[in-house]
């Protein structure tokens, strides 16, 4: 009993948007803690989409060997209530499912939560690193902030190698007509 408190303990659950990203955040975590993945994604469209990203990031998991817990309901509508202050949407999106990985984190009693956002330099850190020490003060969950920025490029070569599917935007269908995001 003693052993497995301890796995918790230094357990931490990330947010897992996609494969590729997870490739730049693993190898240097899985250094210094227990990985558990969560797919909860309910931003991504159309339901293609998400079924792709959701494949790859299942495929990442069984070739890195981390266990990947799936919110599967491709939840249009949830993430629809996040659209309704159009202006917000993107923070909006971010809190949405970090929450949600720290409910899910707190209902497994994994001690701490991240997100493979981090790995992305086209993602608003300062708000992600707020908002998830906010939602850890909510719950109870520690939000373990790490900037992956660096492993960015290293995770598109790997992603590359693996042959993994790759999206060109971030998920919503408003960020697919006008993405930043380089892949």
């Amino acid at each position: 009993m003693q052993e497995r408190q301890e796995k918790i303990s230094r357990a931490v659950l990330v947010h897992t948007c996609c494969g590729p990203c997870m490739t730049g955040v693993f190898p240097e975590l899985s250094k210094e803690k227990k990985i558990y993945g969560f797919f909860y994604n309910p931003n991504i469209h159309p339901l293609n989409e998400f079924s792709a990203r959701l494949m790859t990031a299942g495929f990442v998991a069984s070739q890195f060997g981390f266990k990947l817990f799936v919110d599967a309901d491709y939840g249009i509508a949830r993430w629809l209530e996040v659209v309704k202050d159009f202006e917000k949407r993107c923070s909006g999106c971010v809190y949405m499912r970090l929450k949600r990985t720290a409910e899910f984190a707190e209902e497994k009693k994994i001690k701490s939560f991240t997100t493979t956002l981090l790995v992305s330099p086209y993602q608003d850190h300062e708000y992600i690193k707020e908002t998830g020490c906010a939602i850890a003060k909510k719950t109870g969950v520690e939000f373990f902030y790490r900037d992956f920025r660096k492993n960015y490029q290293d995770s598109i070569k790997k992603s590359k190698e693996m042959l993994l599917y790759r999206q060109k935007y971030c998920g919503c269908v408003f960020s697919q007509e006008n993405d930043k995001v380089k892949h």
